[in-house]
């Protein structure tokens, strides 16, 4: 035990504190040997032998506690050298005694035995040489003596008894430290598989509403929708930085470097960020034109380490702004990109700085406290920039805000400035500007600070004025090209300021929600005013009128979706269509082979999770079908796994890309942009949309459901009430409707055609589930449950949700006896809803041709209105197994 104690707690250290004194008695002891004339060969012996020790040490020879006994022997051979001459007999026992008492720091209790042994020695040769010489023991000597013995004996035991204390208290520490890292571990992992099962949904969420906006042209349903959205993305964010924080407290944390431009990656900071600013408070970018164009690091960790860094000043912000200063330092390895976040906030007192870096913690926790979020901001920022080799220093003062300091060490891919402009001699700047406006002193401060940035950066004169007489002098003496207002200005002023509209380019400082009067020629720079909005305006052509909104096309751009799970089709045909992509799907990784050998596709998005055949297997097999047909292709993971190692894992294996669910539209762009050709890639005016090949899609007719297990040959008859609504009917079947219609963004015709999803899938599953069940393929049993999981919590199935995930985990313990107590109970539940939902809407049923049975003629009947159509099955073809994967049943293709 007490090797271990030296190993592994706070006596690891002690064998640097012996080599120390070892040190300092060889000196002291090599002082003696001149002053009493000792013996000089043993002085040179032990002038190598502490050389020695300190080469092992600085080496790093042997083990620490290997190294601890080597010097304590040195140190007990220094003690009897030093003690076995007669002039130094009476300091034998001090220094014994001071010997024992330091060694107890090492926690060894033989080390302890050793140096007892060691005076005995040291007392027997003194004794028997004294006796040789003729020395004579009177009782005064004797009683010295054995009072020394009996010293050394106390101290001894005394020291034990210490030792072994501190081993009892260590050892159980050891334990409850166990127990809590055990925990911790726990709680992380089980915060990570949360978070992961909520992303699916989140994904639908999200994804959908984007998809529904598109359509709606209803103002009021509009901004129904955006909060959705909004709230969707908000779950999604705290979702991220549980995933983030896990991966930091689990020391998981990858780091995936890439290319970037630090323009793109401020912009859409900004973007995400105006979305959540109040319109009361300042937000100042201020970039120094001087940092690199592109560099190269961790960019989702950069944009986060913003992210956090600018929303916890605004979080904490009542009045006045936030200024973002960011700006490089040249250095060996490239340059270190300094950021610089102050806020005009409450600040924070000593203690709060002493705890700011602790999970869950904020400044003003408890039942009243007047922000959001997990509490887990700062602890990530510290994560990550210390992830990226950077550091962070905060300043502040309760009551006078906070300074955040960040530097983290870049790789320069491109040293040219980050902004420039095309030609300075053309352009002549004005502005009307009148920061005394601001209350806050800090706020014109900043904003002065940015816009003397912006000009020296850019090298060019910008004539600044804050009066509307000043103005009329400034337009009558210089012929400006460009003028930029405030709002303020601009609404006190309307008539003069248009009036310049015909002679220079004039730009509105303005919220994004603002609104010119029709036929103004003006230009609006939606708030926070930065630097590359304006340097994007001054390089623009000032021919070009108001710029509208521009969008990424792709249009004509085959995109084939690869995912097993049909709700996740829905979810991304939504999408990628609205880009003018033409999407295809398929239910499986042998799918995806089998339509890529014929089929020609621009990209390929995969999900990795799959029966049978995985994504990463499926996307090697692909990649070897389009060797051989002289194809390239770029094939993208999607998938809800968006920890950082699994991006950088995806990648290794050879992915071009990495999108996580929920999709991002920003990522999603960003990926579209780096994998396919640029013709490919068009930014077009909305208003052009419909001319590159965008337009709205057509409604997913409602799947043709299979004949479910034991079912009837005509409507199932499920005992519900025929007054019922279908909705409260699949409600009476123990369905939370509200929960389903909530991921459907209380779309219930949506909600309809997922259901009639769930249900056409149902026999094909449940039959999959038996299969492997039987066969104890535990592996694809454990996808098939879990897939039954996700998609039983979306429709507002809790309680078949539950049996699936237990299910899920039993497989993945490979807990046969519970798989096979529970597996029957909840495919019964399953094909019970199943059948219920199908009878609820009074859907048509596609009866099964017996197994064996090529010829027999399958009828399948849709009703239009009161139109009834019979059609029979064509020989020979499945129909339906209930994967999805039948074409006959797909929504027709655009």
């Amino acid at each position: 035990m007490n090797k271990n104690i030296g190993e592994n707690t706070i006596f690891q250290t002690a064998h640097l504190v012996i080599l120390i004194a070892v040190s300092l008695f060889s000196v002291i002891l090599i002082g003696e040997a001149f002053l009493r004339g000792f013996e000089p060969w043993m002085v040179l012996l032990i002038v190598i032998a502490v050389l020695g020790c300190w080469f092992m040490n600085l080496k790093n020879i042997l083990t620490s506690y290997q190294r601890l006994w080597i010097y304590s022997v040195l140190m007990m051979v220094m003690s009897a050298f030093y003690g076995i001459h007669l002039t130094t007999i009476n300091y034998v026992t001090g220094v014994i005694t001071a010997c024992i008492i330091l060694f107890v720091m090492t926690g060894v209790k033989a080390l302890i035995n050793m140096w007892q042994v060691t005076y005995f020695f040291i007392l027997a040769y003194n004794l028997g040489a004294m006796w040789l010489q003729g020395y004579s023991f009177d009782r005064s000597m004797i009683s010295g003596t054995i009072l020394n013995i009996f010293l050394i004996l106390i101290v001894g035991w005394s020291a034990g008894i210490i030792i072994r204390k501190w081993a009892e208290i260590l050892y159980h520490s050891q334990d409850e430290i166990e127990l809590l890292q055990g925990a911790t571990t726990r709680l992380n992992d089980f915060l990570a598989n949360v978070s992961h099962e909520v992303r699916t949904p989140i994904n639908a969420v999200i994804g959908l509403t984007d998809a529904c906006m598109e359509k709606e042209d209803n103002p009021d349903i509009q901004t129904d929708m955006a909060a959705v959205k909004n709230a969707g993305k908000r779950v999604a964010e705290q979702i991220s930085d549980i995933l983030d924080y896990s991966e930091i407290e689990m020391k998981k944390l990858a780091v995936n470097t890439e290319r970037y431009m630090l323009s793109s990656v401020v912009n859409d900071v900004v973007t995400e960020i105006t979305s959540i600013k109040p319109e009361h408070l300042e937000l100042i970018v201020d970039v120094d034109a001087a940092c690199p164009a592109m560099m190269a690091t961790d960019v989702p960790k950069l944009k986060k380490i913003l992210w956090h860094l600018i929303s916890n000043g605004l979080k904490y912000t009542k009045e006045g702004g936030v200024y973002v200063h960011i700006f490089s330092i040249s250095q060996d390895y490239g340059i270190n990109l300094c950021i610089e976040v102050e806020d005009t906030g409450i600040g924070m007192s000593p203690y709060e700085r002493e705890h700011i870096y602790e999970r869950f913690y904020q400044g003003d926790s408890g039942r009243t406290r007047s922000t959001s979020g997990l509490g887990l901001g700062m602890a990530i920022v510290s994560g990550f920039v210390k992830a990226l080799g950077g550091f962070m220093i905060i300043n502040s003062e309760l009551g006078k805000g906070t300074k955040i300091k960040v530097s983290i060490p870049q790789e320069v891919i491109d040293p040219s400035k980050c902004m420039s402009l095309r030609t300075k001699d053309d352009i002549s700047i004005g502005a009307f500007l009148h920061f005394g406006k601001f209350q806050n002193l800090q706020v014109r401060e900043f904003y002065n600070v940015m816009v003397k940035d912006i000009v020296q950066g850019l090298g060019v004169v910008m004539r600044w004025v804050e009066t509307p007489d000043k103005l009329r002098e400034l337009t009558d003496s210089m012929q400006l090209t460009h003028l930029f207002v405030g709002l303020e200005e601009y609404m006190e002023n309307i008539e003069l300021i248009e009036s310049f509209t015909n002679r220079m380019v004039v730009a509105i400082i303005a919220n994004p929600d603002f609104c010119l009067k029709p036929g103004s020629k003006m230009r609006i720079l939606p708030k926070p005013f930065y630097c590359f909005p304006v340097v994007a305006l001054l390089n623009q052509d000032p021919s070009v009128e108001e710029n509208r909104a521009v969008r990424l096309m792709c249009s004509g751009v085959k995109a084939l979706v690869v995912d097993d799970e049909p709700m996740n089709h829905m979810v991304a045909k939504s999408i990628f269509r609205r880009y003018g992509m033409e999407v295809f799907t398929a239910d499986s990784g042998k799918e995806s082979i089998a339509m890529c050998e014929t089929g020609d596709y621009d990209i390929i998005f995969m999900d990795h999770m799959m029966p049978e055949m995985d994504g990463i297997e499926a996307m090697k097999r692909i990649r070897t079908v389009l060797t051989r047909r002289h194809k390239d292709v770029p094939i993208v993971t999607l998938t809800a796994n968006a920890v950082s190692s699994a991006k950088k894992m995806f990648l290794r294996e050879g992915f071009d890309g990495f999108i996580s669910k929920p999709i991002e539209l920003s990522e999603l762009e960003r990926v579209l942009r780096k994998v396919l050709p640029k013709e490919l890639c068009v930014d077009v005016l909305e208003s052009e949309e419909e001319a590159h090949g965008y337009a709205a899609e057509e409604p997913v007719p409602a799947p043709v459901l299979p004949v479910l297990e034991g079912a009837p040959d005509t409507l199932p008859e499920t005992g519900a009430d025929l007054h019922l609504s279908p909705l409260e009917q699949v409600a009476a079947l123990g369905v939370d409707t509200q929960t389903g219609l909530h991921y459907c963004q209380d779309d219930e015709d949506l909600y309809k055609q997922i259901l009639l999803e769930y249900a056409k899938n149902a026999p094909g599953k449940q039959k999959d589930a038996v299969t492997f069940c039987d066969q104890k393929d535990y592996p694809n049993y454990k996808i098939i449950v879990h897939a039954l999981k996700s998609t039983s919590k979306m429709i507002g199935a809790a309680k078949l949700s539950d049996m699936a995930k237990a299910l899920e985990e039993a497989a993945g313990a490979l807990d046969e006896e519970f798989i096979r107590d529970h597996h029957e109970t909840t495919m019964a539940e399953f094909m019970r809803l199943a059948e219920g939902i199908a009878g609820a809407y009074g859907e048509p049923m596609e009866a099964e041709a017996a197994e064996g049975d090529e010829d027999a003629e399958v009828m399948e009947f849709v009703l239009d209105d009161e139109i009834m159509e019979f059609a029979p099955e064509e020989p020979g073809t499945d129909a339906g197994d209930g994967n999805g994967d039948d074409p006959a049943f797909l929504p027709e293709e655009d």
